[in-house]
């Protein structure tokens, strides 16, 4: 099934109703699983037809009501189905996301509600299995607000003349492949050399600038380089140019449509913008199904999220 817009999807999911039964389609595949005991249809489970709970379930192993909301993303949430399945559409379909203000704007919320979903729905991504190999691209970035617009009491300064407040980002790109970007507090050999033994396979071809910090962080990965410094760019093949690309898409979603991001959020909205990348060749509605097949336990409370 194909969508061209959110249009042709809330045509599709024009009520309530229809919606609650995706979401169900789409966390039990057909069978109801009670997420308080783990009865899979051992004992009756049956969904609730009238009153206030109608659409709930009741589990009689455990006696205990649930929905297809329980211990997911939308746990507690009065907002409508409607309305979840409109935002998801939105945060996944937009190329550089879209702002809590303008969310709220587009499904009728307030703009804190909707921060609130933006950060419950970026839960639900992440990169930690995703495994890279051929030519990979590995290169660093720092992103952050520029000390020449701050009051000069508030300017603070590395020794290395990187804004001190900046946050570093290590990015790796599969060339035709799939981008990881990872968050970290600084970018030195022992911090960097987990990640990437995490996701670069052993045989890859690893393309990187002249920085000595990944000189023995490969561990043993054959690595091409090319010298910045020099204003050598790229010797054939060998070059960072794709994942510099990359982080300049990343940039161009903090500051012009977030404006600002904080050092405790960055990685999930990282983790989001690689999963727009990592999905490009989908259909909106197959990356909407690919986003909710980490449904369950995907629960994130407010103290989660606050800084």
């Amino acid at each position: 099934m194909k969508y061209q817009s959110l249009f042709e999807l809330m045509k599709e999911y024009n009520t309530e109703e229809k919606c609650r039964e995706y979401f169900i389609k789409r966390r039990w595949k057909g069978r109801v699983v009670c997420p308080h005991c783990g009865n899979k249809g051992e004992k009756t489970i049956t969904q609730i037809k009238s009153g206030v709970y109608a659409g709930n379930f009741k589990c009689f192993a455990c006696c205990k009501r649930f929905s297809v909301k329980t211990n997911t993303f939308m746990g507690d949430s009065p907002i409508k189905f409607q309305k979840w399945l409109m935002a998801i559409y939105l945060l996944t379909s937009h190329k550089r996301g879209i702002s809590s203000v303008q969310l709220a704007k587009d499904i009728g919320v307030t703009q804190k509600t909707a921060w609130f979903i933006i950060q419950r729905i970026y839960n639900l991504v992440g990169c930690d299995n995703i495994q890279l190999g051929g030519v990979v691209e590995v290169d660093e970035t720092y992103v952050g607000g520029k000390e020449k617009y701050k009051h000069k009491n508030r300017r603070t300064y590395n020794f290395n003349k990187i804004a001190g407040d900046k946050t570093a980002i290590l990015g790796i790109l599969e060339r035709r492949g799939q981008v990881v970007m990872k968050k970290f507090d600084k970018v030195c050999k022992a911090d960097i050399s987990p990640h990437i033994e995490q996701h670069i396979t052993k045989d890859a071809i690893v393309n990187t600038d002249e920085s000595a910090i990944y000189k023995g962080a490969l561990n043993g990965r054959e690595r091409r380089q090319v010298n910045h410094s020099i204003r050598n760019f790229a010797n054939n093949e060998d070059t960072t140019n794709r994942i510099e690309g990359m982080f300049s898409h990343l940039k161009r979603m903090i500051n012009g449509v977030h404006i600002w991001v904080s050092k405790f959020h960055i990685q999930s909205y990282c983790d989001m913008f690689c999963f727009r990348m990592n999905t490009r060749t989908l259909d909106e509605y197959e990356r909407i199904n690919v986003l909710l097949s980490n449904i369950n336990n995907s629960r994130v409370m407010w103290k989660q999220v606050i800084a």
